[in-house]
């Protein structure tokens, strides 16, 4: 069923002519905004949203979000009509909004999860259970996916959030709860668009998902959803539910083959400014082909295990996850350097240059790449080889006053011998 294009409704439709429903036809009561969800009397497979009576509902956003994919091109409009729960129509009690109407998940979202004693329950699988290990997906009675069918889904995911940036639209509550997933393949359905807005939108609270460099004060942009998704994407591909960056660092080991989509997510979920994260096209084209010819740092993800990247080195120098402050690590303390050392270089804020070691540098000693002061008391004297103090290197040769005073101690001798 096509979500949007094979809808059946007029652009407004009254209240009075989607009411009359029974509790077999109830889906949901008392969900964030809707007081009900049903599905619409005589339209099997379309639902009715009822809004409560303190939902703030613009009528002039919710009509030119409904009008929106008129106006995309036939390659987006497909898209929406598989994966997007677009509203359709904007339910009418004489001049106030009351609801929305959209597409119902079809059977293929469904699924019989398994319960205790050999029980069954049928249910929509949500996003939520794929952000799962393969152990607890297999508990439940659900097809394990590979790592692949995973990254699958999820780029369907973020076709879907690329789109909304595309046509300036922020979607703000991207999450496990706000996608369904149809278990053993890699079709998503995104669902709650009705709250979408064009340009911004206000601040709403998530739970584990808010954007840290979000002001609670003012509304939320695509630079928000640019970060939600990147975190969705890690912590579903990984199985890895309460994890930020350190999913991102799992991703290494399942998806090698992927060292550009690593880095752009950890730039993303790790950026110090919104403006830094990288564009979600961006992430949906190093998600669709392998990266190839790129040279790696031993194992995992060059960026993220190195320290190359600024999210990657917070990691490494034990900054808490989610943290936006990025540090400076010098490469040489202050103070004297050995004659046989190299002339010290050039201080890079945020250590992200592509040059940068994979390791610490001998001549560097770790606690002050982890934060300590760089004076001169982080170094150890050299020690001279068997007598176990610094050496001394006036004992090359002696010094003019020495060889004058034993002369003269030598002439004193002689004279005192003469007069003997």
């Amino acid at each position: 069923m096509r979500t949007w294009s094979g809808s059946p409704f007029p652009r407004t439709v009254r209240l009075c002519d989607v009411e009359g429903h029974d509790a077999s036809a109830v889906i949901a009561r008392d969900n964030g905004e809707s007081s009900v969800i049903h599905e619409a009397p005589g339209h099997p497979g379309w639902l009715v949203k009822r809004y409560k009576p303190s939902a703030r509902i613009g009528h002039i956003a919710l009509d030119d979000l409904i009008e929106l994919p008129r106006r995309m091109s036939p390659e987006d409009l497909a898209l929406v009509d598989r994966s997007v729960a677009w509203p359709v129509s904007r339910v009418v009690d004489g001049y106030r909004t009351v609801g929305t109407i959209m597409a119902r998940a079809d059977d293929g979202f469904s699924w019989d999860l398994a319960l205790l004693q050999g029980r069954t329950r049928r249910q929509t699988i949500e996003l939520d259970l794929l952000a799962n290990s393969d152990r607890d997906i297999r508990r439940l009675g659900l097809p394990v996916p590979t790592p692949e069918l995973r990254l699958a889904a999820m780029r369907e995911i973020v076709a879907v959030a690329a789109l909304f940036e595309r046509q300036g639209l922020v979607y703000g509550d991207w999450s496990f709860a706000n996608a369904f997933w149809a278990p053993g393949t890699d079709r998503v359905l995104v669902i709650d668009m009705d709250t979408a807005r064009m340009g911004k939108r206000d601040h709403l609270e998530t739970h584990n998902w808010d954007d840290p460099l979000a002001d609670k004060s003012r509304p939320l942009t695509t630079h928000t959803d640019r970060y939600k998704v990147a975190l969705l994407v890690a912590r579903t591909t990984t199985g890895l539910r309460q994890e930020r960056l350190k999913a991102v660092e799992g991703m290494a080991a399942l998806y090698p083959a992927y060292p550009d989509l690593i880095d752009l997510l950890a730039k993303c979920i790790g950026a110090p400014t919104p403006d830094a994260r990288p564009r979600l096209e961006e992430i949906l084209a190093a998600m669709s082909e392998p990266s190839t010819g790129r040279p790696r740092t031993g194992k995992g993800h060059p960026a993220v295990h190195s320290g190359r990247s600024s999210a990657g080195r917070r990691l490494r120098c034990g900054a808490p996850e989610g943290a936006n402050v990025t540090g400076t690590i010098p490469w040489r303390p202050t103070g004297g350097r050995s004659p046989t050392s190299p002339p010290p270089r050039t201080q890079t804020p945020h250590a992200t240059r592509r040059d940068a070691p994979a390791g610490p540098r001998p001549d560097i000693p770790t606690r002050v790449l982890h934060g300590a002061p760089s004076d001169s008391s982080a170094f150890t004297p050299q020690t001279d080889p068997g007598k176990g103090r610094p050496p001394d290197r006036r004992r090359s040769g002696c010094s003019p006053a020495w060889v004058i005073a034993v002369l003269l101690i030598i002439a004193l001798l002689a004279v005192i011998a003469l007069r003997s």
